[in-house]
C-alpha cells in the first residue's frame, strides 16, 4: 500500500491533469468562442471557477506535502497554470489562422 505522501502525490498529480484540461478548454473557448447564442462561454466561466477551487485544492496539498508555505503559490502560477495556459492560447490561435487561411485558399479557388 502507498504512504500518506504517496497518495497525496498521486492527488496533486490527478488535479494537475483536471487543471490541464480546464486551462485547455478556457482557450479554446476564449479562441472560438461559438455561434451567436452558443453556452460555451457560460461553461467557460463555470469552468473557470472550478479551476479556482482546483488551484486552491493544489495549493493545500503542497502545503500538506510540506512545501513553503510562502513559495507554494508561485511555484502553481509560474510552474504551471500560466504556462499551460499561454500555451494552449498559442496553440489554438495558430490552428485558428490556419483553418482561416484554408477557408480563404478554398474560396478563392471556388
Amino acid at each position: 500500500m502507498f504512504t500518506q505522501a504517496q497518495n497525496q502525490i498521486i492527488y496533486l498529480m490527478f488535479l494537475n491533469g483536471l487543471l490541464f484540461l480546464g486551462l485547455n478548454f478556457v482557450a479554446y473557448s476564449i479562441i472560438f468562442p461559438g455561434p451567436k447564442g452558443s453556452k460555451r462561454m457560460g461553461y467557460m466561466f463555470i469552468t473557470c471557477g472550478l479551476l479556482a477551487y482546483l488551484v486552491q485544492q493544489l495549493h493545500q496539498g503542497m502545503i500538506a506535502l510540506d512545501y513553503p508555505q510562502e513559495k507554494v503559490s508561485g511555484l502553481i502560477l509560474s510552474g504551471f497554470v500560466i504556462p499551460i495556459f499561454f500555451v494552449s492560447l498559442f496553440y489554438y490561435r495558430i490552428k485558428r489562422n490556419r483553418i482561416e487561411k484554408k477557408t480563404k485558399i478554398e474560396e478563392n479557388n471556388d
